[in-house]
């Protein structure tokens, strides 16, 4: 219970040691995905830290701190929110004062994600160009699979649906599924999948995009993470929409916000009702 003890180190003033609990106790909120609670967490840590001296140590914690608290806060209060781009933009600060660090990766990502939702297009592939970048200079598969969804949804919110199919499929082929990673928020496969889904049904291709929704859902189902199934979820229920299928459209919009209620999932829930 790393919460007890960070609560026990925060009274007795060991700051250090209470920080460092916080965080476990946030991420370890944050797998089961119990945002609110990550939060919460991950708030006090960063209160805490304003009473350390400034320090190379500070910097990094700080850094952790900032883009963990950004992730959950997405799930929460939704991509897009003020206090989202708040953690992030400090981050990315941080990044700075750290210097060279592969946290840079999750930051970038998350600014990325954030311009993406706010409908700020030209900077967010901006930085979707540089995630690209990244990570063929570090030749890491599992970051090329995110940079190529990043380009992939930016690309197809730009509505250059063919260069967002290649790239979404170049990112599903690099998917791992021996290496799943609840990546910020939710599984990168799920994405793939689903956003591809959208990209094909828009491209004339009905049933190449059925196939990859289907496969989206089962992922999704199959990994037990609620996030992931709420994105999958969504998903679903806009390409039912698309495709006049009102009963199917109805019954996963329904799935949706009674998960996304459940969770805390506010984005989601309010995505659902407009479906």
């Amino acid at each position: 219970q790393p919460e007890l003890l960070a609560h026990h180190y925060t009274e007795a003033g060991l700051l250090a040691q209470a920080i460092s609990y916080w965080q476990k106790a946030g991420q370890r909120a944050s797998q089961r995905s119990a945002y609110v609670e990550a939060v919460s967490h991950f708030t006090k840590g960063l209160e805490l830290l304003s009473a350390l001296p400034d320090s190379p140590e500070r910097a990094q914690h700080e850094l952790t701190l900032q883009i963990t608290l950004g992730a959950s806060l997405m799930a929460i209060k939704g991509y897009a929110a003020p206090e989202v781009g708040k953690a992030y933009a400090r981050a990315r600060e941080l990044c700075q004062q750290v210097g060279e660090t592969p946290q840079l990766f999750s930051v970038v990502g998350g600014l990325a994600t954030f311009h993406i939702i706010r409908g700020q297009l030209r900077t967010a592939r901006e930085l979707v160009e540089q995630l690209l970048r990244l990570a063929q200079r570090l030749q890491n598969p599992t970051l090329l699979q995110a940079a190529h969804y990043g380009m992939g949804e930016v690309l197809f919110d730009l509505g250059e649906l063919p260069r967002s199919r290649t790239h979404l499929e170049q990112a599903i082929t690099l998917y791992d599924p021996q290496k799943r990673r609840f990546r910020a928020l939710h599984d990168p496969g799920v994405a793939c999948l689903s956003i591809a889904a959208l990209t094909l049904e828009w491209l004339g291709y009905p049933d190449q995009a059925l196939k990859r929704i289907r496969e989206s859902f089962s992922l999704a189902q199959e990994l037990s993470h609620p996030f992931s199934l709420s994105f999958a979820l969504y998903c679903a229920a806009s390409f039912y929409r698309f495709r006049r299928e009102v009963k199917t459209t109805q019954e996963q919009a329904e799935e949706l916000i009674a998960l996304a209620h459940e969770q805390g999932f506010t984005l989601r829930e309010a995505s659902g009702v407009t479906l």
